[in-house]
């Protein structure tokens, strides 16, 4: 008896060593970063800034996440945020770019439709595919980067676009602080393009 009790422990330890192994490490950092950012500011302050953005404003059909996000090139995102940022909050707002790579939007929006992307696909035909049957059905399609936020959390950067076709999308990096009432203010357009 004593020796089958000793299997099992033996057995269930090593099956929780292994499944700790092969945890995604992305994942660990941004269940850090959602501890120190909570889902529920996440979607507070998007649900807050989507009405007053004309561009999120424009198309309300969001793809459940950024489907490119160059993690090496935080460096590029960072650049253009840096006249902005202390460099207390440097390194906190990278690793959260860093970890956005993870995020997806849940259906928690005010007045937006999810479209799920299809993480399946492989290559370019697929691709284009996917990417023209969707606009089909849905006639635009944005995108909703995960929001960053300063370390005392009263300043967010968040990426906004949309694609409704050929020469129809625009987007840009916007800045918002929040003011003296508590309430989410835009503070500052960066890259704002069009085309």
């Amino acid at each position: 008896m004593k020796s089958n009790f000793l299997h099992l422990i033996i057995s269930l330890s090593l099956l929780i060593s292994c499944s700790k192994k092969n945890e995604n490490p992305y994942q660990k950092n941004l269940n850090n970063i959602e501890n120190e950012i909570s889902e529920k500011l996440i979607y507070d302050f998007t649900n807050e800034i989507i009405p007053q953005n004309e561009i999120s404003e424009f198309c309300k059909n969001v793809i459940d996440r950024m489907t490119f996000i160059d993690v090496k090139g935080d460096s590029v995102f960072i650049e253009r945020v840096k006249s902005e940022i202390s460099k207390e909050d440097f390194d906190f707002i990278r690793k959260q770019y860093a970890e956005s790579i993870n995020f997806k939007w849940k259906n928690k929006f005010e007045n937006r439709q999810i479209i799920k992307l299809d993480t399946t696909i492989n290559n370019t035909k697929e691709f284009d595919e996917f990417w023209n049957e969707t606009l089909e059905k849905y006639n635009c399609i944005s995108q909703i980067s995960m929001p960053i936020f300063n370390k005392e959390k009263n300043l967010a950067i968040i990426e906004i676009s949309y694609y409704c076709g050929f020469l129809c999308a625009a987007g840009g990096t916007y800045i918002y602080k929040l003011d003296e009432n508590n309430k989410w203010i835009l503070y500052k357009t960066i890259d704002d393009w069009i085309s």
